[in-house]
């Protein structure tokens, strides 16, 4: 059976159009905010990030990441990215270029923070800066990459949710 031009197009379209979103928008996890605790003392608090990308990203393309939680930033110091057993200062993840964080894999963001948050809804605002991790690496020459942008400028994802402490 011949398919008519219409038809033809139809599906092209419904391919390239109507095909799941390939970059996570909403890297904050639905559900997944609570406190830390040990024993009776809570100890700061952990949410859940859904990865950047279908096929993974890797830590070091990481930049930043910018936390607010009912409208207070929360100190860069006390923030921790948790994937595979490992525990990463925010500041450093650029340094580790050996750890891929899986499409599959569970990554927490860990806040140390005395008396963690009080139970109740909990506004929070996430940016998360993350280089290009294909094409030109940091670190080798700059000769004919001086206008690739797209290697130098951070992509931010931005994600606010609400979510409710135990």
């Amino acid at each position: 059976m011949t398919k008519s031009l219409e038809e033809r197009m139809a599906i092209v379209k419904d391919l390239i159009f109507n095909q799941p979103v390939q970059l996570m928008t909403s890297p904050l996890k639905a559900g997944t905010l609570k406190n830390k605790c040990i024993g009776d003392s809570r100890t700061g608090y952990t949410v859940q990030l859904d990865n950047l990308s279908y096929r993974g990203v890797w830590v070091s393309t990481i930049e930043k990441i910018n936390l607010k939680v009912d409208g207070e930033e929360v100190p860069q110091d006390t923030m921790m990215l948790c994937l595979k057993g490992m525990k990463f200062p925010l500041c450093d993840t650029v340094s580790h270029t050996e750890v891929f964080w899986g499409a599959t894999d569970t990554c927490i963001l860990s806040v140390n923070k005395i008396g963690g948050l009080s139970k109740g809804e909990h506004k929070l605002e996430i940016e998360i800066y993350k280089r290009g991790d294909f094409g030109h690496s940091y670190g080798e020459g700059e000769e004919g990459y001086e206008n690739a942008t797209e290697f130098h400028t951070p992509t931010l994802y931005k994600d606010e949710a609400v979510f409710t402490v135990e």
